[in-house]
């Protein structure tokens, strides 16, 4: 076994209930996009529909997988959709993103028009990330524009905050006011078209600290796996408010152990010297496998439940650790790379820590090579 990792389907279900639990019945969307953030697109998706009012993705690929698996709640693209996609998505019964005035916007009806059947779209508003999305003052007219298009059905609004992370943050009140006035000025032009639509802002920290966010529903995407979406949100939160449940761990097996002198390199560069006589053991995954670079004589692994230093660069294809304390290891013997041995654990987050990044890019950029197993728990 080179490596594998390995996804706890009932502690997905088990996230996702708390989840829906804390914003409402019917009020929780689920995020799986990027491969469900290195959980496995289909197999989380299928965990966790129950709990969902929508299923989000980025990529309409995405949705047109989900759809191929089995998946039948509503799916909604929150990324731009390539024009030649747009009667693949619509096929999959995708719901789209729009913030388009002008090409985009007659493609999609052209779609729809094809298919005889209204495309669903959220409108994207723009409050402050400035990446996709209408600016606040454009939305009333872009909507009076949209709803002279039969073949369109606005079914939600909703924007992305910046900044929800932080405990003391007013440019997510700022954020939040400017979807708000967004939507009040396309009020009266909704209600005399029938359109009452989901409005929705909040990701996972702003659907836990920021409760006045929730709106229609919330999106979850990092607190479905587990993860908190920063340590200040843990905090703010409490251990007894919502427990989350990390998913996913990461396994493989030494290949190789031997004695290293002192004195002897260990490892690209020669960046690692043993100061004493050491035994070493090689794991067959390397940064080619998601293990970051920058774990380099930085993290641990575990061994027989001790914690094992990475000594050296991490290779491409392998990762040296000093498994000196776990006396009866051997070629073979299990090593875990993000899990529980014994009494020790090594998270994503300890990861991201040691690397000076979040925990989302930990598990995300596990790459799909690595085989995942479904523990149906």
């Amino acid at each position: 076994m080179i490596g594998e990792v390995r996804v706890s389907l009932g502690a997905l279900r088990r996230n996702a209930r708390a989840l829906q639990q804390l914003v409402g019945t019917g009020r929780a969307a689920f995020v799986v996009k990027s491969n469900a953030y290195g959980h496995g697109l289909t197999q989380a998706a299928i965990a966790i529909e129950g709990f969902a009012v929508r299923i989000c993705v980025f990529a309409v690929e995405e949705a047109i997988a989900l759809r191929e698996g089995g998946v039948n709640a509503p799916i909604l693209v929150l990324g731009p959709v390539p024009p030649e996609a747009l009667d693949a998505a619509l096929a999959a019964r995708a719901e789209i993103a729009l913030w388009d005035t002008r090409n985009f916007l007659h493609d999609l009806a052209g779609a729809s028009r094809r298919r005889s059947e209204p495309a669903n779209v959220h409108v994207k508003v723009n409050t402050g990330l400035n990446r996709f999305g209408l600016e606040p003052g454009e939305v009333a007219d872009a909507i009076e524009d949209y709803t002279r298009i039969k073949e369109l059905r606005i079914i939600g609004v909703f924007s992305h905050l910046a900044a929800a992370e932080e405990i003391d943050s007013p440019y997510t009140m700022q954020q939040l006011a400017r979807f708000e006035r967004a939507i009040a000025e396309a009020k009266p032009l909704l209600e005399r078209n029938g359109i009452t639509p989901f409005r929705h802002i909040a990701g996972s920290a702003a659907a836990m600290l920021w409760p006045q966010t929730r709106l229609d529903f919330s999106r979850f995407g990092i607190a479905l796996y587990g993860l908190w979406p920063s340590a200040a949100t843990q905090e703010a939160m409490g251990h007894e408010a919502i427990v989350l449940e990390p998913a996913l761990s990461m396994h493989s097996a030494l290949a190789v152990t031997r004695p290293v002198a002192a004195g002897e390199p260990v490892g690209y560069g020669n960046t690692f010297v043993a100061p004493h006589e050491m035994q070493i053991g090689i794991v067959p995954i390397g940064y080619a496998d998601g293990i970051p670079r920058a774990l380099s004589s930085r993290g641990t692994f575990l061994v027989e439940g001790e914690r094992c230093p990475i000594v050296g660069r991490v290779a491409m294809n392998t990762t040296a650790i000093d498994i000196s304390t776990a006396k009866h290891a051997r070629p073979g013997t299990a090593v875990t790379l993000i899990g529980r041995d014994g009494d020790e654990s090594v998270s994503a987050d300890d990861w991201a820590q040691w690397t000076q990044t979040i925990n989302y890019e930990i598990v995300t950029r596990i790459p799909p090579h690595v085989p995942r197993c479904y523990i149906d728990d």
